[in-house]
C-alpha cells in the first residue's frame, strides 16, 4: 500500500511546540477522478485559512528583510561618511529594491500547502488532528471513491463507514474553528533591529557630509576633464586643417594633441597626472614658439609692400602687404627681364638694394636673395638676377609660412593655456575661484579744460626733416596724452620720423634716406578719454569720447606702411614749435570699443602671453564695456 502521508516535515509558529506533525499530501493532486463530497468540502473550508497563514508569513519575512535594508542601509552611508563614495545615492536606491526582489520569492515560495493549512488549523485552532487525518486518509490508494462504492456495495463495509463518519465529523469542526486564526506574530528581534537602524539613518541623512563637496569637487574634475579633452580635440582637427604635410609642427603637435584628449577621456579623475601632462606639451610647444615672430611678421608685411612696389613700378601696388601677391609680383619680374631697359634694371637694382635690411629681418633666405637679384642686376647678369628672384620669391613665401605656423602654435600654446588654467580651476573650492585677484584697469589723467599756454593734449605743431635721394622711408610720431604724429616721405632708403608734443606743441622729426620724414600732432588740449573705467551713471557726456581718427590712421589690426622714392640719402633734423588747439576727431568710445577689443582678443590668440597678463587684459576691457 501507498503511504498515505509526505516525509517532509515542517516545524514553525502554526504548530505547537510540542507536536511535530506530518504533512499530508492534497488529495486532489493525487487523484485522478472526482474528490469526495466531504473531502472537496475540507479543502474549500481550508482556502481563507491558507490565505491568512500565507499572510502571516510574509509578514514575517517582510519584517526580516525591512530590517536588512534598513541595516545595510545605515551602514552603507555611515561608510560613505569615512570614504568619498560617490555611488551611495545609487546604491542606496538599489538595495530597496533588491529586497523586494528578494521579499516577492521568499512570498511565493512561502506559500502553504493544503496539507501544511490542514496542520497549522489541527494546532491552533484545537481540532485535535481532524482535518490533517482526513487528508492523510484521503490521499490512501482506493478511498477517493470510497463513497460512491458503499452506497452501490450489497454488503455494508465497516471501515468505509467509519471514514465517512471521520470525514463528516472534520467537515464539522472545520466550520466551528475559529475564523479569527492565523493573525500576524511580529517577532522582536527584527522589529528591535528595524528600528535601531531607522534611528541610526536619520541623523545620517539629515547632518550634511562634509565629504558631499568632494564627491561634487571629483565629479567637477571628470566634467571639465571630458570639456578640456574636447577643446584639445578641436585645438588638434584645426591645426590639422592647416596644413596637409606630416612633417609640419602642426602635424606632429595635432597628434600630440589627440593622445593627450584621449588620456584626458581615460582618466578623468586623475587631476594631477592630467595637469602635469598638459604642462608639459605647453611647455614643449612653447619652446618652439619663435618669440621674434611678430617682427618678422612686421618686417615681412614691409617687404611685400616694398617688393610689389619695385617689381611693378607702383608705389601702392600691395597696400595690404601680402606675401603672396609680393611673391607673384617678384616672379613677374623675373619673367619681364628681358623687356626692362638698363635704366629700369638699374632702378629695380637700387630699390632691391634698398629693402634688403628688411628681407634680412623677414627671413635670411629673402635677404641673401634680394643681395643677389641686386648685385646681377648691377653687373648685367639677367639669368642670375631671374633665378635669384624666383629664390626671393619663394623666401617670401617660406617666410609667410614660417609665420602663419608661428602663430599657430602659439594660439594653440594659448589655448591649452586657458585649458590647462580651467582643469586646475576645477579642482578648487568654488569660493577659491571666486576669489581670485584679478587686474584692475589702468587709471586715465584726471580729466582737464584745454589750456593753451601749459596743458598736454591735442594740438597741432609741426617738424619735417627732408632727405634727397632713392630709398624706402617710414616715420612715425607720438604725442602726449591724445597727441599724434604722422611720418610720410620721398624718397628711397631707410628712414624714421618721430615727434612729439609737450607743452606748447613742439614736435621734432629726423629721417634718413625718406621721401617725408613726417610732421606730428602736440600741444595743447586735455585728455578726453573714459578715465575711471565704465561708469555710465558718472561719467557725463564729454568724457565717454575718445582720439579715434579711424579715417586717417586706420582702424586697430590694419596694416601700417609708408610710401617713398627718390633721394640718396642725407639726414636733416627739424624741430618747431607751435601753439596747440583742441583737435575735433572725438568720437563715442561705445562706437569703438568693439573695434579694440576684437583687436586685443586677436593679439592674445596669436601670442603665448601669460595667464596674468590675459587676465588683466581682460578684466581692462570688461570693466569698460559699454554693455555693463
Amino acid at each position: 500500500m501507498r503511504s498515505p502521508i509526505r516525509g517532509r516535515r515542517t516545524a514553525g509558529a502554526e504548530r505547537s511546540t510540542a507536536t511535530r506533525a506530518i504533512v499530508p499530501r492534497d488529495p486532489a493532486a493525487l487523484s485522478g477522478g472526482p474528490l469526495d463530497p466531504s473531502i472537496a468540502a475540507i479543502r474549500s473550508g481550508l482556502g481563507p485559512f491558507r490565505r491568512r497563514l500565507w499572510m502571516r508569513r510574509i509578514v514575517r519575512r517582510a519584517l526580516v528583510i525591512l530590517a536588512v535594508v534598513l541595516g545595510t542601509e545605515a551602514v552603507l552611508w555611515a561608510a560613505a561618511r569615512v570614504v568619498p563614495l560617490e555611488a551611495a545615492p545609487t546604491l542606496a536606491a538599489i538595495i530597496p529594491v533588491i529586497g523586494a526582489a528578494v521579499l516577492v520569492v521568499l512570498a511565493i515560495v512561502a506559500r502553504p500547502s493544503i496539507g501544511e493549512t490542514a496542520v497549522a488549523v489541527d494546532v491552533e485552532g484545537g481540532l485535535l488532528d481532524r482535518l490533517t487525518s482526513a487528508l492523510a486518509l484521503a490521499a490512501t490508494p482506493g478511498t477517493e471513491g470510497s463513497s460512491a462504492e458503499a452506497t452501490s456495495s450489497a454488503e455494508p463495509d465497516r471501515e468505509l463507514e467509519l471514514l465517512e463518519r471521520q470525514r463528516r465529523d472534520a467537515v464539522a469542526a472545520l466550520v466551528r474553528a475559529p475564523h479569527d486564526l492565523f493573525r500576524p506574530r511580529i517577532r522582536r528581534a527584527p522589529v528591535v533591529a528595524a528600528l535601531a537602524a531607522g534611528l541610526l539613518l536619520i541623523p545620517l541623512l539629515l547632518v550634511p557630509n562634509a565629504l558631499d563637496l568632494r564627491i561634487a569637487q571629483d565629479r567637477t574634475v571628470r566634467e571639465e576633464a571630458a570639456r578640456q579633452a574636447d577643446k584639445v580635440d578641436k585645438i588638434a582637427t584645426d591645426l590639422t586643417a592647416r596644413t596637409q604635410d606630416p612633417n609640419d609642427p602642426r602635424s606632429r603637435l595635432a597628434q600630440e594633441l589627440r593622445d593627450l584628449a584621449q588620456r584626458l577621456r581615460d582618466h578623468p579623475g586623475d587631476l594631477d597626472a592630467n595637469l602635469a601632462r598638459l604642462g608639459t606639451v605647453e611647455g614643449d610647444l612653447r619652446a618652439t614658439i619663435d618669440p621674434a615672430a611678430e617682427q618678422r611678421a612686421a618686417a615681412l608685411a614691409a617687404l611685400s609692400r616694398a617688393l610689389s612696389s619695385a617689381a611693378t613700378g607702383t608705389p601702392d601696388a600691395n597696400r595690404d602687404g601680402d606675401p603672396d601677391k609680393a611673391a607673384k609680383d617678384a616672379e613677374k619680374a623675373a619673367e619681364d627681364l628681358d623687356k626692362l631697359t638698363p635704366e629700369q634694371k638699374a632702378d629695380l637694382a637700387r630699390r632691391l638694394t634698398e629693402l634688403q635690411n628688411t628681407a634680412q629681418q623677414a627671413g635670411g633666405g629673402a635677404g641673401i636673395a634680394a643681395r643677389d637679384a641686386a648685385q646681377s642686376l648691377a653687373a648685367g647678369d639677367t639669368a642670375g638676377a631671374r633665378d635669384a628672384l624666383v629664390r626671393l620669391a619663394d623666401a617670401v613665401r617660406a617666410a609667410d609660412r614660417s609665420v602663419a605656423t608661428n602663430r599657430d602654435l602659439a594660439a594653440a600654446a594659448s589655448r591649452l593655456q586657458d585649458s590647462r588654467r580651467d582643469l586646475a580651476d576645477s579642482g578648487k573650492p568654488t569660493d577659491q575661484i571666486a576669489a581670485r585677484p584679478s587686474a584692475s584697469p589702468p587709471t586715465g589723467q584726471a580729466p582737464g579744460t584745454p589750456n593753451p599756454s601749459a596743458s598736454q593734449g591735442q594740438g597741432q605743431g609741426q617738424g619735417q626733416g627732408q632727405g634727397q635721394g632713392q630709398g624706402q622711408g617710414q616715420g612715425q610720431g607720438q604725442g602726449q596724452g591724445q597727441g599724434q604724429g604722422q611720418g610720410q616721405g620721398q624718397g628711397q632708403g631707410q628712414g624714421q620720423g618721430q615727434g612729439q608734443g609737450q607743452g606748447q606743441g613742439s614736435i621734432g622729426g629726423g629721417g634718413s634716406n625718406a621721401r617725408f620724414l613726417g610732421s606730428g600732432i602736440g600741444g595743447t588740449g586735455s585728455f578726453r578719454g573714459p578715465t575711471q573705467g565704465n561708469k555710465p551713471a558718472l561719467v557725463g557726456p564729454d568724457q565717454r569720447t575718445v582720439y579715434a581718427p579711424f579715417d586717417r590712421l586706420g582702424h586697430p589690426g590694419d596694416p601700417s606702411y609708408v610710401a617713398g622714392t627718390g633721394g640718396d640719402g642725407q639726414t636733416q633734423q627739424g624741430n618747431q614749435t607751435g601753439s596747440g588747439s583742441t583737435n575735433p576727431v572725438l568720437t563715442p568710445y561705445e562706437q569703438v570699443y568693439s573695434d579694440f577689443y576684437d583687436y586685443a582678443l586677436t593679439t592674445l590668440d596669436r601670442s603665448y602671453i601669460p595667464l596674468s597678463a590675459k587676465d588683466f587684459v581682460r578684466d581692462y576691457f570688461s570693466s569698460l564695456d559699454p554693455s555693463h
